[in-house]
């Protein structure tokens, strides 16, 4: 899997400018540990619902692995997000709109506070970074740590907001995957673990025991967790199956998934072979060979609705898919997911 960044658009006034930002590393590990079920939460939302704004002094040395946080910015537009995500079989295009105006909500990190913030406060600074993040909280107010997801250094381009001109900002996301996607519904049209924006759905009424019976919830979220590994010479078809938990182990990796113990042998009491006793003849039957795909399985599931009264708040749906990968290794081996940045 690899996620693009097919643009981002700076519009300041009549002025427009085009740029592709860094995808970090924190950004693609998000996508890693979010397979896992055990793993979520909300440090691993992948929405890029929040921009930041750094002014007058440059960020330095920006690389794939650097750190930064929200504070290390001197705003974040906590309003005024519009984002829409087309899931297909082999990509997922996100694009996210971010504008500001006099009534819109800013939080100052320096000052702690958005109380009172006004943008127009702002003008005629310097914009020499813009970033991108799913969590606007800094990290001085919270034990849990929220990682910048991806930055734009703006140093060399004379951006500066000023009064009468608008600021608003796009960007275009594009994750693709090589697999091939198999699913046993027609509700749901690609790899749901990989959109960063949450799937939802509206299904009726869900009553909450814990609350008053007459309070309800008609909006659940959908998850898909890896589940299983299988092997098998069709790609929509799992002969030899390997769950994750009991049979192996998956474990992140950094910006990769490593899964151990898969041996890639064919027996011939597989259920792609018919009994001995119906071969054609003695010697005339099929032979032992190798599989053809590792197919990855993941297990589709409803979040309940106000699920924080809940210690597991998953519940299976019966519907799950495939992302089915072509084999070249036999006998023993080693298995990676491996997520980068195109």
């Amino acid at each position: 899997m690899k996620i693009k960044n097919d643009l981002v658009r700076i519009k300041i006034g009549n002025k427009k400018y085009d740029f592709n930002n860094l995808i970090l590393d924190a950004y693609l590990k998000m996508f890693v540990n979010a397979q896992f079920k055990d793993t979520t939460g909300m440090w691993l939302d992948r929405n890029l619902r929040y921009c930041l704004l750094k002014f007058d002094t440059p960020l330095e040395n920006l690389q794939g692995d650097t750190d930064l946080h929200n504070q290390d910015f001197d705003i974040c537009l906590l309003s005024g997000c519009i984002s829409n995500q087309i899931l297909s079989k082999e990509q997922i295009v996100v694009q996210y709109n971010y504008e500001t105006t006099e009534n819109a909500t800013i939080w100052d990190y320096a000052k702690d506070t958005s109380e009172g913030i006004k943008i127009s406060d702002y003008y005629g600074k310097k914009v020499t970074a813009i970033a991108f993040n799913s969590w606007w909280v800094p990290d001085t107010n919270t034990n849990i740590k929220y990682p910048v997801c991806a930055v734009l250094d703006t140093t060399n381009y004379n951006i500066y907001l000023q009064e009468n001109q608008d600021l608003s900002i796009t960007r275009r996301d594009i994750i693709t995957t090589d697999a091939l996607f198999y699913i046993n519904t027609n509700k749901y049209t690609g790899p749901i673990h990989l959109a960063p924006i949450e799937l939802t759905e509206y299904r009726g009424e869900y009553i909450d025991s814990f609350e008053d019976p007459e309070v309800t919830a008609h909006t659940y979220t959908i998850k898909a967790f890896l589940y299983s590994i299988g092997l098998s010479s069709f790609p929509d078809y799992i002969d030899k199956e390997f769950i994750i938990g009991e049979d192996i182990e998956a474990e992140a990796n950094g910006n990769e998934i490593n899964i151990q113990g898969i041996e890639n042998y064919l027996k011939n009491n597989s259920s792609l072979f018919c009994n001995e006793n119906i071969y054609p003849s003695s010697n005339l039957y099929p032979v032992e060979t190798d599989y053809k795909y590792v197919i990855f399985k993941y297990k589709i599931w409803d979040k309940l609705p106000n699920s924080s009264y809940y210690d597991d708040p998953y519940v299976e749906t019966g519907y799950y898919y495939y992302q089915a990968v072509p084999l070249d290794k036999f006998g023993k081996m080693n298995l990676k997911i491996k997520y980068g940045r195109d």
